[in-house]
């Protein structure tokens, strides 16, 4: 079992790149934000956390999943992706059960700034953004693609700024929509 402690190692793989990367684990979403040098400012904004987010799946050939979290200045907005062809079939057909008739709307984020691990923040989503969340999940596995497809539609996605992938989706606010 992982041990995760603020201003310690993150016990887990650490992006290298800086971003926001979206991944499955066998115990749900995670969403790892990777900020080398973070600011006390940007690291207070993450824990005052965000108040609106939006989900946008693309209308490309590979459907792409991509989330934008508006946290407030100076952390700013985040945005991730999801391509479930690279998660294990089991945690895909685990978050898609309902539990007790609901949608697993949960979402741990983790701030890291390189290896240290500066915040953890677990909020529910919205069952209706989890639900298209989940759609743009079953398209993917009925849809056959290399991962090549997936890149070249991904870099189409990031012609648009954070800013405009927020508004080209469905926003949510945090308790409601």
């Amino acid at each position: 079992m992982l041990t995760f402690e603020i201003n310690k190692p993150f016990p887990g793989p650490v992006p290298q790149q800086e971003g926001c990367f979206m991944e499955l684990w066998e115990d749900g979403l995670v969403a790892l934000i990777q900020m080398p040098g973070l600011s006390k400012q940007e690291i207070q904004a993450f824990e005052k956390s965000f108040k609106e987010y939006s989900y946008l799946e693309t209308t490309t050939p590979v459907p792409i999943a991509v989330w934008v979290f508006n946290f407030p200045n100076p952390h700013g907005p985040v945005d991730c992706n999801f391509n479930s062809r690279i998660v294990n079939p089991e945690y895909i057909d685990n978050y898609l059960e309902l539990e007790t008739g609901q949608v697993k709307n949960a979402l741990v984020f983790y701030l890291l700034d390189q290896q240290i691990l500066k915040g953890i923040k677990l909020v529910g989503l919205d069952p209706k953004a989890v639900n298209l969340f989940q759609e743009t999940i079953r398209k993917q596995a009925a849809t056959e693609y290399p991962q090549s497809d997936y890149d070249r539609y991904l870099a189409g996605a990031y012609r648009y700024s954070t800013d405009e992938l927020f508004r080209m989706g469905k926003q949510f606010k945090m308790g409601g929509e």
